[in-house]
Parts: C-alpha cells; structure tokens; sequence
C-alpha cells in the first residue's frame, strides 16, 4: 500500500515540476530529486523558494557586507589631535518604525528591515530584536541574519583591541575607541548577566586608565562613576565623583551623578552638603535635573 502511494507521489511529481520547468532539465532534475528524496518537505527547501525570496536573501548578504553595514571600521584620531568629543546622537523615531514592522503587508516589512540594515544596524537594535519574533518568516530570518553580523563583528573588533590594548596601554585614543566599543557591545542585549558584569569591570578598568592619561576627557567621568554604580563599587565611584566635581566644578553632570551616589548609599549628610553646594554654584539645571534635586531634598 505504501509504495503505490509513494509511486503515486513520484509520477505527480514528476508531472507537475515538468509542467513548472518544461524549458529547463537541469532545473526539472534538481526539484525532481529533492521532492523524490524527501517526500512532501522537500518542498519546503530553499530549491523550492520563489526567485524573490533568493533575490531578497542576497541583497540582505549584500547589506550585510557593505560599507553602510560595516559597523566597526574605527579609526583612531592623528596623535596632534584633542579627543574626539562624542557625536551629537541622532533624533530618530523608533515607536513608527517598530509599529510598521508589525502591521504593515509583508513586502513592506522585508523592503523596510533591509533599508535598516544598510543604516546603522547597531542603533536600531532594539528595533531589530524585535523583529525576530514578527509572524513574517522572512522578515524574521532577516532580523536574525543582522544580529549575528553585528555580534560577529563586535566580538572580531573586541578582540582587535584588547590585543591592541595588551601592546599599548598608554595611548588614550586607543584607550577611548576600546571603550567605545565595549560600552556598545554591553548595551547590545546579547550578554547574560555574569559575562555583562565581567565586561563592566572591564570596561570600569579602561576608564580608569583613560582617566589617568586624559583627565580633561569629562566623558569619561561620567561613565565610569554610572559603571562603578552598577557595579557597587560605592568607594570607588565617590572617588572618580570627587576627581570629576574638582575637575568640573560647573559641570551639571558631576553634581548630579555626586548626589545620586550619596542618595544610593544613604549617606544624607553626604548628600545634604552637596545640595547646598549646588545651590551656591552658577549650575544651571536642565528640568529633570531640578525634579531630581527636589526629590533629593525632600528626602535629605
């Protein structure tokens, strides 16, 4: 019973692909062979996929592997130049463009997630991420594909820079591009939370140092202390506090990072004298640092 319907099987098969693919043999052999070998799910391999999906698939590899999506290529500044000052962060929309991956057609949402990897796909990561559960196949795989690349890449540029590091311990702009990238791959969402704590107390270590050869790179006290916090390093985030506030003494960031530390640790006379010393400085406070301050000086 079961060979005369398998036999059934192959001589529909063998109908039908030859009706699809009359004008090419090799094409008809290929198709015929899988269906044949593997009986109903041979369809469901890629041989079997329509020309689009190919096409799509290679213009995500070609995304994937262009200059656009080359996430990493840091150079580091000319030794006669400053540190390089952070780049204003791009104002982008993401709440639209996370709502039309989800109602969207299909095609639209596979156009809209290869227009995003030819972007900066690590700044659209969490957009990315989300797109891995959408109940399109395609735009899922897609999403898939760019996370893999940019861990790839994050992880073969860690590496490049630790050795480079190991060799160099003295060059504050290796030191910068280093933490740059580390501090991108810890936000990335693709570390469990003993190997994010490792990279923390690494990433703590190379502003430490940065800190020590450039002590005019306010960026990095800032950095460093929120890192130092997370890492309940209390003793060791008050002193990098100390050094920024001494440094920076109208930086409104040194102040309120000082006063979030002491309200963290409970140390309300700490956090008092801070206060008062805010309020006879020239700071100017954006508003949310004035509802942060309210809120301490009730507390206080």
């Amino acid at each position: 019973m079961f060979e005369l319907i398998y036999l059934l099987y192959v001589l529909l098969c063998g109908v039908l692909l030859g009706v699809f693919h009359r004008k090419d043999k090799r094409e008809w052999w290929i198709r015929f062979a899988f269906a044949t070998a593997l009986p109903v799910i041979g369809f469901a391999l890629p041989v079997f996929w329509p020309k689009g999906a190919h096409r799509r698939d290679e213009e995500v590899a070609a995304a994937a592997e262009s200059d656009k999506f080359d996430l990493f290529s840091f150079e580091l500044p000319e030794p006669t130049r400053s540190l390089p000052k952070p780049d204003t962060e791009k104002e982008i929309n993401l709440v639209p463009l996370e709502e039309a991956l989800l109602v969207n057609d299909f095609s639209t949402r596979r156009k809209m997630m290869i227009d995003l990897l030819k972007q900066d796909a690590l700044s659209y990561m969490g957009i990315i991420q989300s797109a891995v559960s959408n109940d399109d196949t395609e735009t899922s795989h897609y999403a898939v594909s760019a996370i893999m690349e940019v861990k790839r890449k994050l992880t073969l540029k860690l590496q490049e820079l630790s050795v480079r590091y190991e060799n160099d311990k003295d060059d504050p702009y290796l030191l910068r591009t280093y933490a740059d990238v580390l501090a991108a791959y810890m936000n990335s969402g693709f570390l469990d939370d003993r190997t994010l704590m490792k990279h923390r107390y690494t990433y703590s270590g190379l502003l430490d140092r940065l800190l020590e050869l450039a002590p005019e790179s306010e960026k990095a006290y800032g950095e460093k202390i929120r890192t130092d916090l997370a890492l309940r390093e209390y003793m060791e985030a008050e002193r990098t506090a100390q050094s920024y506030l001494r440094r920076f003494p109208n930086a409104e960031d040194a102040h309120m990072l000082m006063m979030e530390l002491y309200f963290t640790i409970g140390s309300y006379d700490k956090l008092r004298h801070t206060l008062d010393g805010l309020k006879r400085s020239p700071v100017r406070l954006s508003n949310e640092s004035l509802t942060a301050v309210r809120f301490w000086s009730e507390g206080a």
